[in-house]
This record gives structure tokens, C-alpha cells and sequence, in this order.
């Protein structure tokens, strides 16, 4: 590797270029920075991670339950057929008949869930 240490030396600069780059580094250190951070930037920034963070934690939250809710639902119809109840094609054939309304049903509420979380989440610090 090439050593360039004392390449330049302060003796080969004359007195005009050290005056110079004097000059250029005290302006430099005088002048304003054009970029300004304001006063309440690390509050804004804690601030937006906790309602990114509130966020997450809802949407989980409503993927849990919605999941549970698929479980629930799988579960209770596996037991009917597993124990042979007479009324299991009965109950099936009914809800397949109603399929429609009953998937709408549930998805309104669990949307109604989701936008309530999302925007209590958002929000919750106004409270």
C-alpha cells in the first residue's frame, strides 16, 4: 500500500494558500446550514413509530381472531360429522343455503373490527 502521508507538507504550501484555505474554512464554519431540523423532530418521529406500531398491533390482533374465528367454525363442523348427528347435513345444507348472506355477515363485522381498531389505534392519543 502507498503511503501518502507527507505527500503535502506545510512547508510547501506558501503563506497565500494558507491564508486562502483559512479563509474558505472559517466562511464555511460562519455560514448557516440550509437544512433545518425542527425543534419537535424526535418527538414527531416517536410519535409516527407508535402509530405505525399501534397499527401493526391491531391488524395482528384482527388476523388472530379472524383466524380463530375460521377455527371455531372448521371445529364445531368437524364434531358434527366426527359424533354423526342427524342434524349435521341439515345444519350444513342450510348454511350452504345462506352462504352469501352468512360470508357478508361476517365479513361487515369483522371489517366494522378492523376499521375500529385501525382508527381507535390512530387516534388513541387524541383521547
Amino acid at each position: 500500500m502507498h503511503n501518502n502521508q507527507g505527500k503535502y507538507k506545510e512547508e510547501e504550501f506558501n503563506l497565500e494558500e494558507m491564508n486562502l484555505i483559512d479563509r474558505m474554512l472559517k466562511e464555511s464554519l460562519e455560514d448557516d446550514f440550509e437544512i433545518s431540523i425542527p425543534m419537535d423532530f424526535a418527538d414527531n418521529v416517536t410519535e409516527h413509530v407508535e402509530k405505525q406500531k399501534s397499527i401493526r398491533e391491531a391488524l395482528l390482533k384482527h388476523a388472530i381472531m379472524s383466524l380463530g374465528l375460521l377455527v371455531i367454525v372448521g371445529f364445531a363442523v368437524g364434531i358434527l360429522f366426527y359424533f354423526e348427528i342427524d342434524m349435521a347435513d341439515v345444519i350444513l345444507d342450510y348454511a350452504i343455503s345462506f352462504k352469501y348472506p352468512l360470508a357478508f355477515g361476517l365479513l361487515t363485522i369483522t371489517a366494522i373490527q378492523l376499521a375500529d381498531s385501525v382508527l381507535l389505534s390512530r387516534k388513541k392519543d387524541l383521547l
